[in-house]
């Protein structure tokens, strides 16, 4: 039994060097962080005017979630004025809470159509369960060990946006946000460990913008690996930085490469996303044909459909004409490319 399992582990010794063989020739994928703008929801376009409600719902958590709101609002954003609740209600001279402290819709339309608002946006807690900030921060580290293990959060608001001029309600989105997927959407969050950190209401707030205004997103570029051909070692090296969201390291590696190595697609490829990172998007097509000269056709045509919908979409978020010289593809969301895949925190 013994001889016959030597046997069947030196038979697999080829075949795994072949697969490593043929993974090496062929080259395989990997992903980087970056960010892209998004649109939002509300058919507008050029600047935005909102007034944001005051928020309905939990008390403990409305304002919590409130003052995350304007943390986190896109700025500097020349395309979009926000007035909140207390400038509001001075603009308007109506109290826009009522009685049991929930927000009332009729004042709170009818003040932002005074202040010349085109939108509210409001949003009501429909469910929360968030931990409560500690009173005092140095007992808290004190009696950490005696704590249970600590729950994962959760947070749902639904929003919905309100035409002033027409006084009807025209967008409605919920979202629903809890610990994990907010240290996952948001990597910088994580560094907020404490219980009542607020994560969660962090991580909604910015995901509620996305009606109203828009937003950079995180994404994940799909990168190039060479072939066994000089140079690759250093575009290797530049995908490492890049995978930490070090782009400027990696475009240095990557253009040392391809002057050395001017055949080397993979590095011009690599280096045509690293100028939509940076939002060069003219660069970013200069650059793939450099990579086109050597491999005419349709190599680097999924990539080209990658970049002109990344174009497209800082476009018509900012409002911008399109370019002078028109678009190349005529939809390239229907093209094939790099698959955009959900953006992970690197390791």
């Amino acid at each position: 039994m013994k001889n016959s399992a030597i046997r069947d582990r030196n038979r697999a010794i080829p075949w795994s060097l072949f697969a490593w063989s043929l993974a090496t020739l062929v080259g395989c994928k990997m992903t980087a962080p970056m960010h892209t703008w998004k649109s939002p929801k509300v058919p507008k376009t050029g600047v935005v005017r909102v007034a944001i409600a005051p928020i309905g719902g939990h008390t403990k958590t409305t304002q919590r979630l409130q003052d995350a709101m304007k943390q986190t609002q896109p700025n500097p954003n020349p395309l979009l004025t926000t007035v909140y609740p207390e400038e509001l209600s001075q603009i308007g001279g109506i109290q826009l809470v009522s009685y049991d402290n929930q927000p009332n819709d009729m004042a709170t339309v009818s003040a932002a159509r005074r202040a010349g608002l085109d939108y509210v946006l409001q949003g009501y807690v429909m469910h929360e369960d968030i931990d409560t900030p500690p009173q005092d921060p140095q007992e808290s580290k004190r009696f950490r060990i005696f704590r249970r293990k600590k729950k994962v959060e959760q947070l749902t608001v639904h929003w919905t946006v309100i035409d002033v001029n027409v006084g009807t309600r025209i967008q409605a989105h919920t979202v629903s946000m809890n610990r994990l997927q907010a240290e996952k959407k948001h990597p910088d969050l994580r560094l907020a460990t404490q219980p009542g950190d607020d994560k969660v209401i962090m991580a909604t707030a910015r995901e509620s913008w996305s009606l109203v205004a828009p937003i950079n997103q995180p994404m994940d570029a799909v990168l190039d690996l060479p072939w066994v051909t000089p140079g690759s070692s250093q575009v290797r090296k530049g995908n490492g930085f890049a995978k930490q969201g070090r782009w400027d390291m990696a475009e240095k590696e990557w253009q040392e490469a391809v002057s050395l190595h001017p055949w080397n697609t993979a590095g011009w490829k690599n280096l045509s996303l690293a100028a939509v990172a940076r939002e060069d998007f003219q660069l970013a097509r200069d650059r793939l044909k450099h990579a086109e000269t050597f491999w005419p056709g349709d190599a680097t045509f999924p990539t080209l459909s990658w970049i002109e919908q990344r174009q497209r979409d800082h476009y018509q978020s900012l409002s911008l004409p399109p370019p002078a010289e028109g678009w190349t593809l005529a939809n390239p969301q229907k093209s094939i490319g790099p698959k955009d895949v959900p953006h992970l925190p690197p390791k």
